[in-house]
């Protein structure tokens, strides 16, 4: 499902229409995503367009933002197409213990702009995206800047995801199963 297309084909099957850069936040719409720093962050851009893939109880604030597009839910199925439309993909979260997300983006070769709390750090490589603090505005913003100069499609970022697998994570969970196991035998 996560693997690279064409920006501009999956945005016209997303009726994503206008002038970029094209940024996308996929998630629930809450203070935990950190969306309105992430709104404000954009909204200094100046151009371009913010898509959020999702709802919360923070939609009506971020819709009013201009350039902002807030799709509400979407099945898990038109994910990937979003993702695929971005130039970059922003999850500048205040509390992420993995970043699915943000991994499904780069498994598309998109690059990322991602929080330094949590997983992330773990598997945004430089190259691939940028880690900022998610509690400054001004971070996000200087993130947002350096993510749209990474190259998109963004091979370092596919290559970042595909260690990340799950045919890949199955074979680690796997190997330390059976090392548990055999050292029980023993």
């Amino acid at each position: 499902m996560f693997a690279p297309r064409d920006a501009q084909d999956a945005r016209a099957s997303v009726g994503w229409t206008g002038e970029g850069p094209f940024v996308v936040c996929a998630g629930t719409l809450a203070e935990r995503k950190n969306v309105l720093r992430l709104a404000d962050a954009f909204g200094r851009l100046g151009r371009g367009q913010l898509a959020f893939v999702g709802d919360g109880p923070l939609r009506d604030v971020v819709a009013t933002r201009p350039g902002v597009r807030v799709t509400g839910r979407v099945a898990h199925d038109e994910v990937p197409a979003w993702l695929a439309a971005a130039d970059v993909v922003a999850q500048p979260s205040v509390l992420e213990p993995f970043g699915q997300v943000t991994l499904e983006g780069m498994a598309m070769a998109r690059p990322v702009l991602a929080t330094r709390i949590g997983g992330p750090p773990e598997f945004v490589p430089a190259g691939a995206g940028v880690l900022v603090d998610p509690e400054s505005t001004d971070d996000i913003e200087r993130g947002l800047h350096a993510a749209l100069a990474l190259p998109c499609p963004n091979p370092a970022a596919r290559a970042a995801a595909l260690e990340h697998g799950s045919e890949r994570q199955a074979a680690r969970i796997a190997a330390v199963l059976t090392r548990a196991t055999t050292r029980r035998a023993a």
